[in-house]
């Protein structure tokens, strides 16, 4: 028997499907066995992944740590291990970058099994109760939050970084080239950080300690919270009887539907398995078109590859959450990928949040940002 032991993050949506694939799995190879365990998502988002690749055969992962796992050969590359026309298959039927978001000195490091952007959320329901129109500007949604107290925003440090790309992405341009040099203007990122403060001055302040998935819930189960301008998206909300309530999840509140940073999951292969090639058969198969549209999405997951985004089922199960928000999940900013980076987006978000509870200079948080990233 062989035992391989994954490690993805602690979500209905990170853990579900992974444990039906891991079952059906073993249904079919009655010698393989996959054990998966969880982790916090501030673990997902931040923590260093040396000592996880000594402990799990696979692990689920976020792009811009591929730099320094490449840098330190955490990961195996699976172009060694698949043939160009199986790459060139996932790379056809990828939801924008995310695909690609896992490439690096040119190789593919993991495969896309998820994908998700920040986008809106909101409560149509609420919307309609008390004659309300969705924001379709930063300042509609200063307005909302004023009239009803209902407006929220996760601002836990990834998701307030991630809200300050998106904002800077949606109204100037992308924060950083392709070559991954800073392009952010100090006079355009300081009007992006006054927009979020005006936000901020008119939310719970305990906003900044939470994650998605707590607003996510509070929004399913009680009345407390109407809209969200910016969240990542996730498709079990809009799911009939995951939660009390519905949610509808769609474009940013702009005319302009670029500007999302891109979120979703990678699988990756740690480079001391002992079990390599059965690791990467079992990664091909739930990064497959087949898997994706069937098993992955219908247990629970969100997939990465377009054709499951534009499966009627699966909008019909959903709310449409996959038809609304491709488009801007398809223009979504790839975040830079290389050695380090993941340290400057720890550097800046403690930043940001000292800048919205201190009221930090914002021309200061943008150059010492700057130089950071240098």
């Amino acid at each position: 028997m062989k035992t391989l032991k994954g490690i993805t993050w602690n979500h209905t949506r990170g853990y579900a499907p992974l444990a039906v694939t891991a079952k059906i799995w073993n249904d079919f190879h009655p010698n393989v066995e996959i054990q998966w365990e969880v982790r916090s998502l501030w673990s997902f988002g931040e923590e260093r992944l040396e000592n996880l690749v000594k402990d799990y055969d696979l692990l689920l992962i976020d792009h811009p740590f591929i730099g320094t796992a490449a840098k330190l050969g955490l990961f195996i590359p699976f172009d060694k291990y698949l043939t160009i026309n199986e790459l060139d298959t996932f790379k056809q039927d990828s939801v924008g970058f995310s695909h690609k978001s896992y490439q690096y000195n040119g190789h593919q490091w993991a495969l896309a099994v998820d994908t998700a952007a920040q986008v809106s959320v909101a409560r149509i329901d609420l919307f309609k109760k008390q004659n309300l129109a969705l924001p379709k500007s930063w300042e509609e949604v200063i307005a909302l939050a004023k009239e009803t107290g209902k407006v929220a925003m996760p601002l836990a440090p990834m998701g307030l970084l991630g809200s300050f790309f998106t904002l800077y992405a949606n109204q100037f341009g992308k924060p950083f080239t392709p070559e991954d040099t800073w392009n952010i203007e100090r006079g355009k990122g300081v009007q992006v950080l006054n927009q979020l403060k005006n936000l901020f001055q008119l939310i719970d302040k305990d906003l900044i300690t939470k994650y998605p998935v707590e607003l996510l819930n509070s929004m399913a189960q009680t009345n407390d919270i109407l809209y969200m301008p910016i969240c990542y998206g996730y498709a079990n909300y809009g799911m009939e009887g995951y939660a009390k309530n519905k949610l509808s999840f769609g474009a940013l509140p702009s005319e302009n539907t670029e500007g999302g940073t891109l979120g979703g999951v990678g699988i990756a292969v740690s480079a001391h398995s002992q079990h390599i090639e059965t690791a990467v058969e079992y990664c091909s198969w739930i990064a497959g078109r087949e898997c994706q549209n069937t098993v992955y999405a219908l247990s629970g997951g969100q997939p990465a590859v377009k054709s499951a985004w534009q499966n009627p089922l699966l909008n019909q199960l959903t709310n449409n959450f996959y038809k609304n928000s491709l488009e801007t999940v398809e223009k979504a900013f790839v975040r830079p990928r290389f050695d380090g980076f993941h340290h400057f987006q720890t550097q800046a978000a403690g930043m940001l949040k000292d800048y919205l509870l201190n009221g930090s200079k914002p021309e200061t948080v943008i150059e010492t940002m700057k130089n950071i990233f240098k």
